[in-house]
């Protein structure tokens, strides 16, 4: 099948136009995320990661760091520094477990379920909350058009801790 010039012009400004929207939907994702930190960072003096672990805990009461770790699907080295500086701002503490010694759990503080109580909910969670909703079908292009743009960027070994932290 030969295509007409006026048909490939045409199928070019289609694929121009799905271009430029998936860079404005990529822009306002970040932008989203960018500003909600911000502001968290403003009014409440801490970061969106740092509040998103805080929401977690008092969502889900005393945690194991490596549960905490995989709720939030971060590394157990990013967890660990986030609860450092979240333990020094006195939000929370680290608790040896009863039963088993080697099990360091994570609780608030007063002073972190006060945070809790009056901030707002992290917009990081929004993303992991809605993929959780998805069914494994919806979520294989998800993940595989991820996947083309990590490669796309060339960031297959840029190393993450989480958007925005400042720690």
């Amino acid at each position: 099948m030969t295509l007409t010039l006026e048909e490939k012009a045409q199928m070019n400004i289609s694929r121009d136009v799905t271009i430029s929207e998936i860079m404005q939907s990529l822009r306002r994702i970040f932008k989203a995320i960018q500003d909600y930190s911000h502001e968290v960072s403003e009014k409440y003096g801490i970061t969106g990661p740092q509040l998103w672990v805080v929401k977690t805990i008092s969502l889900d009461g005393n945690l194991a760091l490596g549960d905490l770790g995989k709720r939030m699907y971060l590394q157990p080295s990013t967890i660990t520094g986030l609860i450092d500086v979240l333990e020094r701002k006195g939000y929370v503490t680290r608790v040896r477990d009863q039963d088993d010694r080697r099990v360091v759990r994570v609780q608030l503080t007063a002073k972190g379920k006060r945070l809790a109580e009056k901030a707002p909910n992290p917009a990081q969670g929004k993303i992991i909350y809605g993929l959780r909703k998805l069914k494994k079908k919806e979520l294989n292009p998800i993940y595989n058009s991820v996947q083309k743009m990590v490669e796309i960027m060339e960031a297959q070994n840029v190393k993450v801790t989480f958007f925005f932290d400042q720690e």
